[in-house]
């Protein structure tokens, strides 16, 4: 197969181009990817699946900071019949955790580069960004990658982040995360979930159980922005007042400070008389309920409470009402996309966005505002004491 160079102008065999790669290296120096990919006119990804090919043949040698040919390396021999065998991709995966919401992305990841034959080389990460830099090129150097799937934390200010991830030479697709790069600030090919929609899938449910005013308490994460956005947006549409409704930001519950903000938010949703909050994520949910019931308030009697995530929602007492974002489907978009990305003639494709939609799971912890004796809905603010 001919492969078209980036300038549009040249095109060579894969065994002709594989010829030149050995004779720029035959000066005994360590030339850098990108370098030889400039040198060449085709991409850094393509150089990298030769420089791959030739390594296993004994034709090169990977060194820190590049590659060096060797001397006498036997001269490359055309492929024969249809070509040849394709080479098994390795696929770097760094992850925020490897306890909570991340495991079932890397199934879902794992499961499609199983079936395309690829390999997944998995970290798990800081959220510390200079750090996170660091642990980055050390996967990209220990394990020979092409290409690599992301979640960095874009809470902190790091304007560079982009520009840097896609100088690394490989491509890059970001789960769980939106960025952008360049002066024109393009996005960066991503799979994500729709939180914001998730968070207007909550609010929809209770306003359609006959709640009013609904809250929100969340802990600081990368996903809360969007879920407050989407939690805003939705009692607006829906004319549900904000004025005065909890909008709590907690630290997580096991920070000594968790559980005053979170009686916090119980005295807020009875001043304004607020009979649902929706929670972020599981195990705050789950703590928050708890707390409820130490201060003998009735879920969902008294409150409903949705929870956003459903790794553990389920598991409490009552079986919470959650948003289940598709975590599976996460991993298993951000393979195909790396992989379509690094497929002959991927590099000229358009960079895309996957945006996926979360469900909601009913449960146990949402019920209809109750109603009075006359069969009206009772006033909002009743709580048992």
């Amino acid at each position: 197969m001919n492969e078209k160079s980036e300038d549009g102008v040249r095109t060579l065999l894969p065994v002709e181009r594989r010829e030149r790669l050995l004779r720029t290296l035959e000066d005994g120096a360590t030339h850098r990817v990108d370098d030889l990919a400039e040198h060449l006119g085709v991409t850094a990804v393509t150089v990298r699946r030769d420089l791959a090919l030739l390594a296993d043949q004994s034709r090169v040698r990977r060194v820190r900071g590049g590659v060096r040919g060797l001397a006498g390396a036997p001269a490359p021999t055309p492929s024969t019949g249809s070509g040849e065998a394709p080479r098994r991709f390795v696929l770097g995966m760094i992850v925020p955790s490897l306890r909570y919401y991340w495991p079932e992305v890397v199934r879902g990841a794992r499961a499609a580069a199983d079936e395309s034959g690829a390999a997944i080389a998995l970290r798990g990460s800081t959220y510390d960004l200079p750090e996170y830099r660091r642990e980055v090129s050390a996967l990209l150097e220990a394990a020979d990658l092409d290409g690599l799937i992301v979640a960095p934390d874009l809470r902190a200010v790091d304007p560079d982040l982009g520009s840097w991830l896609t100088s690394l030479g490989v491509p890059v697709v970001l789960a769980e995360r939106n960025l952008t790069t360049g002066p024109h600030l393009e996005p960066m090919e991503s799979v994500a979930t729709d939180h914001a929609l998730g968070a207007a899938l909550a609010v929809r449910r209770l306003a359609a159980l006959g709640h009013r005013r609904v809250g929100l308490m969340t802990a600081d994460t990368v996903t809360s922005r969007q879920v407050r956005s989407g939690w805003r947006h939705a009692c607006e549409e829906l004319d549900l007042p904000l004025d005065g409704t909890p909008d709590i930001s907690t630290r997580f519950y096991a920070d000594p400070s968790w559980r005053p903000m979170a009686e916090d938010a119980i005295r807020a949703a009875k001043a304004s008389e607020t009979t649902a909050l929706l929670v972020h994520p599981d195990a705050e949910a789950i703590a928050f309920v708890d707390l409820c019931a130490q201060q003998r308030l009735r879920i969902p009697d008294d409150l409903s409470v949705i929870a956003y995530d459903d790794e553990v929602a389920g598991c409490a007492t009552p079986p919470l009402t959650a948003i289940r974002p598709p975590k599976e489907a996460i991993g298993r978009y951000a393979v195909e996309t790396l992989l379509s990305r690094l497929a002959p003639g991927g590099a000229y494709l358009p960079r895309r966005r996957i945006i996926l939609n979360p469900v909601l799971v009913e449960r146990e912890s949402t019920a209809p505002r109750r109603a009075s004796a006359n069969g009206q809905p009772a006033p909002a603010g009743r709580w048992r004491t």
